[in-house]
């Protein structure tokens, strides 16, 4: 099953040795998660909600994946290959299962399709010729699943899964939810849904599943019903501390609005105010302005302060200075250690007042950098302090796992 094609100046078949290896994380695999602010807040034992500790398990997981294939060298010769087999075929498998653990924990990168064309090879080394074609195996379906569906190729991605899924029946209930995505992406809305009531088939407690099968039927007219109905499975399943809980309660008051049912609207308008509240308290932010927000302040406050509160919500020209500093540096949206060449605090490119000078890294993690010593302390009180034991612990675990294998 081949894997999705790789830019031809991301690999050669010969070991790269020319300066130290700078891998690009892709456009459109990296986002915000909100885990992340979480914890870059220092608020993550705050919360029990049980998807913010399997995102943390996933982002390890997919942590020590990458660490490993930045190990190995970035060729297709045989003898490359054969040398370095298992821990192509380890780091692989690792990323792959992070990824059916939380997509949102596994960015894709140029380093990692070059690890997808390795892992090929590697499985169909001793594969007769006549077979090639039509070999595959779970993992590598799922590696090239993963990669279709960064690359935004969601109808080979549906083909991908699908062949996955109809091999092998034991895949969770994630793998039917991307494949439920690829559906909407591509606007074949009833596809989808069937899709996400498999997953839910698959595990009843699959909760995200409710939240965005609610929000499909809100999109679409005469589902008032169903949209009610599965914005209250995913409150009764899912957990209040996200922002899915807060927007669920908000289109809640705006749809029982509609049935004329007014105190049960205003209830559930009361209860999202509250829990968004709680969310801000959390994560540091509010939850943004959806247009069923808007029509919910609008439906339940007085004029004024409705104009007041969409004000407040709507996104500013300005973006906050210090999540931009943190988004450039890598330290909230990456899975991977901060980028040497990016000040963490201010997103420097070198020493301050030096341009020829590097960014100096933190003593003790050696994962992050900074440009001088008032942004490494500004940069420790207010987010690293939480994180340089967890990256020291990371380092250590990951190299203590190279040297078993080696």
């Amino acid at each position: 099953m081949p894997l999705a094609a790789i830019p031809p100046q991301t690999v050669n078949n010969t070991v790269q040795t020319e300066g130290e290896y700078q891998d690009r994380f892709l456009e459109g695999s990296q986002r915000i998660v909100p885990y992340d602010l979480l914890e870059a807040r220092g608020n993550a034992e705050k919360s029990d909600d049980p998807d913010a500790k399997i995102y943390r398990q996933a982002k390890e997981l997919f942590r020590k994946g990458y660490e490993l294939c930045m190990t190995i060298p970035r060729s297709l010769d045989d003898q490359v290959l054969e040398k370095h087999e298992e821990d192509i075929k380890t780091a692989s498998e690792t990323m792959v299962e992070a990824w059916i653990m939380d997509d949102k924990a596994a960015p894709m990168s140029e380093r990692i399709l070059i690890l997808g064309q390795q892992y090929e090879k590697v499985l169909l080394k001793n594969i007769p010729e006549e077979q090639k074609e039509g070999f595959f195996v779970r993992d590598s379906l799922l590696f090239s699943a993963w990669i279709l569906l960064v690359g935004r190729q969601f109808k080979h991605c549906i083909t991908t899964l699908s062949l996955a899924i109809d091999t092998y029946p034991d895949l969770p209930a994630r793998v039917f939810f991307l494949r439920a995505s690829c559906y909407l992406s591509m606007g074949k809305l009833r596809l989808g849904i069937k899709d996400l009531e498999k997953a839910l088939e698959r595990d009843a407690k699959f909760s995200i599943a409710y939240f965005v099968l609610g929000s499909v039927y809100l999109s679409l007219e005469n589902e008032r019903e169903n949209a009610i109905k599965n914005y209250k499975l995913y409150l009764q399943n899912g957990h209040p501390d996200t922002n899915d809980a807060v927007h669920a309660l908000y289109a809640l008051s705006v749809l029982v609005n509609h049935k004329k049912r007014k105190n049960e609207a205003h209830d559930y308008y009361i209860k999202a105010k509250a829990t968004e509240e709680r969310f801000k308290e959390l994560y540091g932010t509010h939850t943004g302005l959806s247009e069923t927000k808007r029509n919910a302040i609008i439906a339940h406050e007085s004029e004024s302060e409705a104009q007041h509160l969409i004000s407040l919500y709507a996104p500013k020209k300005q973006p906050d200075q210090k999540l931009q500093q943190l988004i450039q540096s890598g330290v909230l949206n990456n899975s991977y250690p901060p980028n040497p060449k990016s000040c963490s605090n201010c997103a420097a490119a070198h020493v301050k007042d030096k341009p020829d000078t590097p960014l100096l890294a933190c003593g003790a993690c050696r994962s992050i950098w900074y440009c001088s010593r008032d942004c490494q302390v500004t940069d420790f009180k207010s987010s690293h302090k939480n994180q340089c034991k967890q990256l020291q612990a990371s380092k250590a675990t990951a190299t203590a796992t190279i040297t078993e294998q080696k």
